[in-house]
């Protein structure tokens, strides 16, 4: 074989080993928090526990449509379906309104918790498929 082809071949190898890490790391990854105010997330136990809410995600919305709860409460996303849900809080796609409820990806069958801070009523959505919304109002 010519030098020219073995070094394709090797660049065709690494492109495609690099591109499934990437794509594994996005589905198996828990995700980080984007937000600065000290929100949390959570998959332990004892968070499960001690939750004020619970928002279930079902493969075509998110139920319940409107949520209260208190600032310092802890809320969880069930995700029901059999597909991920990207849980991130309005304007999609730069999801800037509250960064505690940027929650990222939550897994098929995961339920995953964190803590709200900032008041106000802000709209969620499922980044994926952001015409499934919700609403969330922190007092």
């Amino acid at each position: 074989m010519s030098k020219t082809i073995i070094i394709g071949l090797i660049a065709i190898v690494i492109i495609g080993a690099g591109g499934y890490l990437v794509l594994y790391k996005n589905s198996t990854s828990p995700p980080v928090s984007s937000s600065t105010q000290g929100a949390s997330s959570s998959n332990s136990s004892n968070d499960k526990q001690n939750v004020a809410a619970t928002i279930t995600y079902s493969g075509s919305g998110f139920s319940p449509k409107a949520t209260t709860v208190k600032s310092g409460d802890k809320v969880a996303i069930n995700n029901t379906s059999s597909r991920a849900v990207q849980f991130d809080s309005d304007p999609h796609p730069s999801h800037t309104d509250d960064g505690d409820l940027n929650v990222g990806t939550v897994g098929a069958g995961q339920i995953k918790t964190f803590t709200v801070t900032k008041t106000g009523t802000f709209g969620i959505h499922n980044h994926l498929n952001p015409n499934e919304t919700a609403q969330i109002t922190i007092k």
